[in-house]
């Protein structure tokens, strides 16, 4: 999987760098086989944008860091854009992507998250459970699903990276609404579909389906 996204996204002209940030010996040594630039880091940290702050601390504090998670391996370069262009205007240097889900299977599975925004279309909560929840008649809401992939610029980055973690963050085991317990803003950025992001044993088996073309 880490081959894919490498392989993926190491030709697109609007990233200087691209980096495997990990903890794992196992991820170093197919790296190393791959000839694939890594970052051996900690292994005590809390969250994946943690590890990617050790990595980024060693870059200018302007720079526009993109955490991209190795569960979604099929972002597109269109996504991405997507993403810088929403960090280049996001309020606090955090930025990540949204879209529109209408299958209700997919809006019932804790495994993709939900969003829920104000009118500048930045996050008020993230939540596992199908959200805004619609009682009785009230069949307007639309519900958002979040996209893991985040940019920050480096000097929030380096700061969110401090913040012990939260009792939200806890109870629903998502990093992000630490920053929005600590009053940060979250900017989100819509695209136009989900992608399909791997998140359990079943979901990998449809993710090698779909790059063998089955």
């Amino acid at each position: 999987m880490i081959q894919y996204i490498y392989d993926s996204i190491k030709n697109y002209s609007f990233l200087d760098e691209i980096i495997v940030a990990t903890d794992d010996l196992r991820i170093v040594n197919h790296c190393i086989e791959m000839h694939i630039p890594y970052a051996l880091t900690n292994e005590n940290h809390q969250s994946g944008t943690d590890r990617v702050a050790e990595v980024a601390k060693n870059y200018p504090a302007t720079y526009n860091i993109i955490n991209l998670q190795g569960d979604e391996p099929f972002i597109k370069g269109s996504d991405i854009i997507k993403l810088i262009e929403t960090l280049d205007n996001a309020t606090d240097g955090i930025a990540t992507l949204a879209c529109l889900i209408t299958d209700k299977v997919q809006r019932l599975n804790p495994n993709r998250v939900k969003v829920v925004f104000n009118k500048n279309n930045e996050a008020m909560y993230f939540s596992r459970f199908d959200i805004p929840y619609q009682k009785g008649d009230f069949l307007d809401a639309l519900t958002y699903q979040h996209i893991g992939i985040y940019g920050f610029k480096n000097e929030v980055l380096q700061s969110i990276s401090k913040l012990p973690s939260s009792f939200y963050e806890r109870a629903e085991s998502l990093e992000q609404l630490r920053w929005l317990e600590e009053g940060l803003t979250v900017n989100l950025g819509f695209v136009e579909e989900a992608l399909f992001s791997i998140d359990t044993p079943e979901d990998l088996k449809e993710a090698n389906k779909k790059v063998n073309n089955e």
